[in-house]
Formats: structure tokens, C-alpha cells, sequence
């Protein structure tokens, strides 16, 4: 398999994991088989708690922009939000720290995200939406 077969099919497995909690449990708790069902053989080295956690991340950051632009939604309403994303953050770099040397492309992608949500965190605790 090529790898434009298997972004395409690795695609197909996330959205049906969006869309289908279910079956997201059945990746998690038996990714090879049921990636198989896909024809897709999972990499000896894919970490799916990673993929999980940026997972939460993104809806956590995506939840905030929508409550940022809520005007029935104060700063303190918001917070606890901001801690979950600082925590999430905390917990996918401690959970791939020792996984990330390894590997470049999981290493270029938990920083990113880590960038990214640790950016938010701090602009809302600057007063940047004051």
C-alpha cells in the first residue's frame, strides 16, 4: 500500500471514529484487528493514547473559540475550559516524552499541538479577551 492509499484509508477510520464512539472504542481497545478490517496494517510504533489525546485537545480548543465568542459566556465561565486544555497539554507531552525520540513526525506534531493550545492558555490569562 502507497502511502496516498493509506492516508485515504487511515482517513476514512478517523472520521468513523468521530462520527461513531462505538467504534472508536473498538480501535482503541483492538487496533490491529480492526484496522485490518480496512486493510490497513498498523504500524508496530503507532501510539493510539496519542492520537486519543490530541484528539480531546482539538475539541477542547475548538469548544473554547465558540465559548469566546458567546457574549452569555464570561472569562470566569470560560476558565475551567482553559484549565482542561492546559491539562490535556500536560498530559499528552508526559504521556510521549519518552516515545517522541523515536519518532520525528510524532514529535513535530504533539509540539504543535502543544504550541498551539499552551498559546491560548496564555493569551486568555494575559487579558488578551478583556
Amino acid at each position: 500500500m502507497n502511502r496516498e492509499e493509506f492516508d485515504k484509508k487511515w482517513a476514512q477510520v478517523i472520521a468513523k471514529c468521530w462520527m461513531d464512539p462505538a467504534f472508536k472504542e473498538k480501535v482503541l481497545k483492538n487496533p490491529t484487528e480492526t484496522l485490518k478490517e480496512y486493510d490497513i496494517e498498523a504500524p508496530a510504533n503507532m501510539n493510539f493514547e496519542v492520537e486519543e489525546n490530541s484528539d480531546k485537545i482539538i475539541h477542547l480548543l475548538n469548544d473554547y473559540a465558540r465559548e469566546l465568542t458567546d457574549p452569555s459566556k464570561t472569562l470566569k465561565n470560560i476558565e475551567p475550559l482553559v484549565e482542561s486544555i492546559r491539562k490535556e497539554v500536560s498530559l499528552i507531552e508526559a504521556k510521549t516524552a519518552d516515545k517522541t525520540h523515536d519518532d520525528t513526525e510524532l514529535e513535530r506534531f504533539v509540539k504543535d499541538l502543544a504550541v498551539t493550545a499552551n498559546v491560548a492558555v496564555f493569551k486568555f490569562y494575559r487579558g488578551d479577551y478583556i
